[in-house]
């Protein structure tokens, strides 16, 4: 055997192996992808159910501003926290994140708010 027909055959070698490789990999990608959608699919239930709770958070919000005349703190934190939730839950639908959202990861602590309790004449205003 001469040295150019053993290279030729080391070569094929190499290209059987890499092409079993490629294979494998397209194979293992194309079941994580289904997956995915498995997740994709349950996130898109919770954002459903979450719409329905972003529903009562506002109802809520607005019984409570009428009757009191302020914002409720809580509800103001949590309305934030779910809304945190459903941008993550888009997030990982659209394929900006492979992080899974809540239950998978934790729950978006909720920020300062937006709004804060009226001033002396009436106002609401913008923090910052």
């Amino acid at each position: 055997m001469s040295q150019q027909e053993e290279v030729q055959t080391i070569d094929s070698t190499a290209e059987t192996v890499s092409v079993t490789e490629t294979a494998t990999d397209k194979k293992s990608d194309l079941g994580e992808q289904w997956l995915r959608l498995v997740f994709m699919v349950l996130f898109w239930i919770a954002l459903r159910i979450s719409e329905f709770a972003i529903g009562v958070t506002m109802l809520m919000q607005f019984v409570y501003r009428i009757s009191q005349g302020e914002h409720h703190p809580k509800l103001m934190a949590f309305g934030d926290s779910l809304s945190q939730y459903v941008a993550s839950i888009a997030a990982f639908q659209t394929y900006q994140t492979e992080d899974k959202p809540f239950p998978f990861g934790s729950w978006p602590a909720a920020k300062s708010p937006i709004v804060s309790v009226a001033d002396s004449s009436g106002e609401a205003k913008a923090s910052a």
